[in-house]
C-alpha cells in the first residue's frame, strides 16, 4: 500500500501542478492527520502492467509558484480541529466523516478510477481522465493554495497564543505592549501547549524509570513518544541515539566530551578539535578546558569557514600528525545568523576520516536538521537548545549522536536508572545508550514539551520558515543598507538567519551609542525586547569589531575580576569599568509575527539609529553592571517594578500575591514629568518619542547640570579607548544647539 500511496500522491501532484513532493504530502495530511489511511484507489494491479506508464506522473510545472501568501482574515473551514486542545480526539485514527474533504477526496478518487477499472486504462489514460474531469475535482479540494493559507493561519495561530503577547509594561513614558524581539536567546511559552500540558501531562505525571502503574506507564509512553517525534523530525535511523540532557546545547557538548573521554591523557592527546570562528562559548570551553589540542579555522573572504584551510588541516593531521579528528561547528552563529554549509563541509570531513558534530543551538528552530541527508554527510552528533524553539520554555536540551561514538564504559551522568543491577561489589550498565547515558530523574516534562515543539515546527514546515526568514533578512537589510548611522555586523551577501547584531553610531562625536543603553531605550520608548552584550561568542565579537589580541588585552584589564591583571605597562592600576566591554545589540524577528510587529520593531530601530543619542541626558549608568537606567531614579528604584517570590504570602490559607507591574502610585513615581515635554496625548510612542526628542535641548537647559554629571572612572591616559558617547557629551552637544535657536 505505501508504493500505491506514493502514486496517488504523485498523481495528484501531476494533476495539480504542484513542483513539491512534500508540500503535496503535507497538503492531504492538513486535512486530517491519517487522510493517507483513507485514500485508497486500487489500481496496484494496472501500475504493475504498466510501470513504464508512470513517466507521465513525473512531469513538472516549470513556473515559479509562491507558496507565501498575503496573511488574510478569511476563516480557513478546513482548519486542523487537531490544533485545538480543548476537544481532544479519543480514538488512535480521526474519524472521517461523509462530508470532510479528505472523504470527499477518497470518494472521488475512487469512482473516477474504479468506473474504468474494467477497461485496464493506462496511467496516462488514468491521468487524462481525472484532468478532463478537472472542476469535479475542484469542488472537492479547495484551490490549491488552501494549503497555504492554512499555514498562514497556523502562524498566526502561533503568534496569538505567545504567553505574554498582549503584556503590558511600566516604563519611564509610560505604559507599553512588551514586544519580544530576544528568540535567539530563548524561545516563549504557547498557550496551546501548556494547555496540552496542563490537561493531559500532569495529571498522570510520575517518575519514569517504571511501568508498573498507571502514571508510571503514562509518562514513560509521553516521554518516549516525544522521542520518536523528534528523531522522525531530524532523519534518525537505528544508529542513532536521542538524548535528553540538561537545558540546552551546553549540557550536550559537555555530555559528549564525557562521552569521548577528552580528559583520559591517552585519548587528549592523540586527538584534536577544530573549531569555526563564529562559535559560541558553550562550543569553545567544554573543549579547551579538557587541555586537547585546539584549533580555529578561519574565515574565507566571504566571512564564511575557509573550506581549504579546513581540508589541509585535516589532510595534515590525518597524515603526519596521525590525530583522531573532531570537527565540531555551529549551524548558524547566534551573532550574525550567519549559516554554514552543513552537508558540504560534513562530506569533507568524512572524507578524510574525521567526525563531525554541529552546534544547532541558534539554527534549530528555524532550519531543517538531517542526521542523515547522505551517508557521507551524515552527522556524528548534534546539539540542539531546544527552550529557544517558541514554546520551548524549560525543554531539555538535545544530544542527537550516532552510536558508534558512545565507547565508554560509564556513562557520562552515572546514577540512578543507568544500570542493571548495584551489588556490594559489582555494578553492571545498561547497554542501551539512550537509558544509560540519562542518569536519574530527567526534566519529564521538559522532554515531553520538546517533543511538542518539534511537532509544531514540523508542522509549519522548514520550508515556510525558510522562506519567511530570507523575506525578513531582505527586509532588515533593504530598510538599513543606506543608513550611515546603523552597522549591521557580520556579511550581508551569505545565507543567513534573521538574527542581526548591529552597532549605531553617533557622527558628530565619532562613538557610538552603548549596547546596553540601546537595550534600555527600545524598552522604555517602545516596549521592545532584545539583548545586548558579546551574546557569549567573544571571540567571534572581537572578529566582527576588528579588535587585535593586543587590544583586547588592554579593554580585558577593564572588566577583569582578578586584582593582580588590572595593572598596565607602567604598573598603575586601572580601575573596574564594566561599561568598556565591547559589545553589540541584537534583534531577532521571529518568523511567526506579524507584518504589523515587524514593521514597528524595523521603525523603532531606525528612530533609535537617527534620535536615539538624543535620549542619553535622561540616562546615567552603573560603572560595576554596565547597565544604563533614568538618572532621576536609583538603580534599586528603576528594578522596584519586577516582581519577586518574596511577594507571595500564604497568610489567608492560600496564595497571595501583589504584582509589582500593576503597582500604579509606584510606577507613577518612576516616569520622568511628561509636563516637561508636552508630550502628545495619543498614545502613539512615536509621536512621543520624536516630541520628547525635538524638546530634549530646552529640557537639558532648563533641568541639567551638565557639569555635576557622574564622570567616567577612566584614566585621562586612557580616555582614546572609551568607544562610546556619554550622557555628557550630549548634554553639550544639546546645550549648543538649544543656544543656536535662541
Amino acid at each position: 500500500m505505501a508504493h500505491s500511496q506514493k502514486l496517488h500522491t504523485e498523481l495528484l501532484q501531476s494533476i495539480c501542478n504542484w513542483n513539491n513532493h512534500t508540500q503535496v504530502i503535507n497538503y492531504l495530511e492538513s486535512f486530517n492527520p491519517n487522510v493517507k489511511l483513507s485514500i485508497k484507489i486500487d489500481f496496484e494491479n494496472s501500475y504493475n502492467k504498466h510501470p513504464s506508464e508512470t513517466s507521465n506522473l513525473h512531469r513538472r510545472d516549470s513556473r515559479p509558484r509562491n507558496f507565501l501568501l498575503p496573511r488574510s482574515n478569511e476563516t480557513d473551514e478546513y482548519s486542523r480541529e487537531n490544533l485545538i486542545v480543548n476537544e481532544p480526539h479519543t480514538n488512535d485514527y480521526v474519524h472521517l466523516t461523509s462530508s470532510s474533504p479528505a472523504r470527499q477526496l477518497s470518494t472521488l478518487f475512487d469512482h473516477s478510477l474504479r468506473t474504468h477499472h474494467s477497461e485496464q486504462m493506462s496511467s496516462s489514460d488514468r491521468r487524462s481522465y481525472l484532468v478532463s474531469n478537472i472542476n469535479e475535482i475542484s469542488q472537492v479540494l479547495p484551490n490549491i493554495h488552501q494549503f497555504d493559507h492554512n499555514k498562514q493561519q497556523l502562524l498566526r495561530y502561533i503568534d496569538t497564543n505567545i504567553i505574554g503577547k498582549d503584556v503590558i509594561i511600566q516604563t519611564l513614558w509610560g505604559p507599553r505592549k512588551a514586544i519580544y524581539a530576544d528568540y535567539t536567546a530563548s524561545g516563549r511559552g504557547l498557550t496551546f501547549l501548556e494547555q496540552y500540558i496542563l490537561t493531559y501531562v500532569l495529571p498522570f505525571y510520575a517518575n519514569t524509570h517504571s511501568e508498573n502503574n498507571a502514571f508510571a506507564l503514562q509518562t514513560t509512553r509521553f516521554r518516549e513518544s516525544a522521542r520518536a517525534i523528534i528523531k522522525q523530525c531530524v532523519n534518525a535511523t537505528d544508529d542513532d541515539v536521542v538524548i535528553f540532557t540538561g537545558a540546552g546545547s551546553t549540557a550536550a557538548i559537555n555530555k559528549t566530551v564525557d562521552i569521548l573521554q577528552l580528559r583520559n591523557d591517552e585519548i587528549r592527546n592523540h586527538t584534536v578539535v577544530f573549531v569555526s570562528t563564529l562559535e559560541h562559548h558553550s562550543n569553545i570551553l567544554p573543549w579547551q578546558e579538557t587541555g586537547v589540542e585546539f584549533i580555529r579555522i578561519p574565515n574565507n573572504k566571504t566571512g564564511l569557514l575557509d573550506q581549504n584551510i579546513l581540508k589541509n588541516k585535516l589532510i595534515y593531521y590525518r597524515d603526519q600528525v596521525k590525530k583522531s579528528i573532531i570537527c565540531t561547528f555551529n549551524a548558524a552563529s547566534n551573532v550574525t545568523g550567519i549559516q554554514a554549509d552543513v552537508n558540504r563541509i560534513s562530506e569533507l570531513v568524512h572524507e578524510y576520516g574525521g567526525r563531525i558534530f554541529w552546534d544547532y543551538a541558534a539554527a534549530a528552530p528555524y532550519v531543517r536538521i538531517d542526521m542523515n541527508p547522505t551517508k557521507k554527510a551524515a552527522k556524528d552528533a548534534v546539539f540542539i537548545s531546544t527552550h529557544k524553539f517558541v514554546g520551548g520554555p524549560s525543554t531539555s536540551g538535545l544530544l542527537i549522536a550516532k552510536k558508534a561514538i558512545f565507547n565508554n564504559r560509564v556513562p557520562g551522568d552515572c546514577g540512578g536508572g543507568t544500570v542493571n543491577f548495584v551489588t556490594r561489589r559489582a555494578i553492571e550498565y545498561v547497554k542501551d545508550i539512550e537509558t544509560r547515558e540519562e542518569g536519574g530523574t530527567p526534566n519529564i516534562v521538559g522532554a515531553i514539551r520538546a517533543g511538542l515543539v518539534f511537532q509544531l515546527k514540523q508542522s509549519v514546515g522548514e520550508d515556510l520558515i525558510k522562506a519567511r526568514d530570507n523575506e525578513l533578512v531582505q527586509r532588515f537589510f533593504q530598510r538599513f543598507q543606506n543608513n550611515p548611522t546603523l552597522i549591521i555586523l557580520g556579511p550581508q551577501d551569505v545565507s543567513r538567519l534573521a538574527i542581526f547584531a548591529f552597532l549605531v553610531y553617533v557622527p558628530s562625536i565619532d562613538k557610538y551609542l552603548h549596547h546596553n543603553f540601546i537595550c534600555s531605550i527600545l524598552n522604555d520608548l517602545f516596549g521592545i525586547q532584545i539583548r545586548s552584550g558579546c551574546s557569549c561568542a567573544g571571540p567571534y565579537v572581537l572578529d566582527l569589531l576588528d579588535i587585535d589580541d593586543e587590544k583586547a588585552a588592554f579593554y580585558m584589564k577593564f572588566i577583569t575580576e582578578e586584582l593582580s591583571q588590572r595593572f598596565d605597562e607602567d604598573n598603575n592600576e586601572i580601575p573596574h569599568n564594566a561599561l568598556m566591554k565591547l559589545g553589540f545589540s541584537r534583534v531577532t524577528l521571529p518568523y511567526f509575527a506579524s507584518d504589523e510587529e515587524i514593521n514597528y520593531i524595523l521603525d523603532a530601530i531606525d528612530f533609535i539609529a537617527s534620535d536615539g543619542w538624543r535620549f542619553l541626558p535622561l540616562y546615567t549608568y552603573n560603572q560595576e553592571t554596565a547597565a544604563w537606567y533614568p538618572r532621576h531614579l536609583t538603580m534599586e528604584n528603576y528594578s522596584s517594578v519586577c516582581h519577586n517570590l518574596q511577594m507571595i504570602n500564604y497568610r489567608n490559607g492560600h496564595m497571595e500575591s501583589m504584582n509589582a507591574m500593576n503597582n500604579i502610585s509606584r510606577n507613577a513615581d518612576n516616569r520622568l514629568p511628561s509636563f516637561n515635554f508636552s508630550l502628545p496625548s495619543c498614545n502613539n510612542p512615536f509621536h512621543q518619542a520624536r516630541a520628547i526628542s525635538k524638546r530634549m535641548p530646552n529640557y537639558v537647559y532648563e533641568n541639567m547640570n551638565y557639569r555635576i554629571d557622574i564622570p567616567l572612572n577612566i584614566p585621562n591616559k586612557y580616555k582614546d579607548f572609551i568607544w562610546f558617547v556619554t550622557p555628557k557629551e550630549i548634554m553639550t552637544k544639546l546645550m549648543i544647539e538649544f543656544d543656536q535657536k535662541q
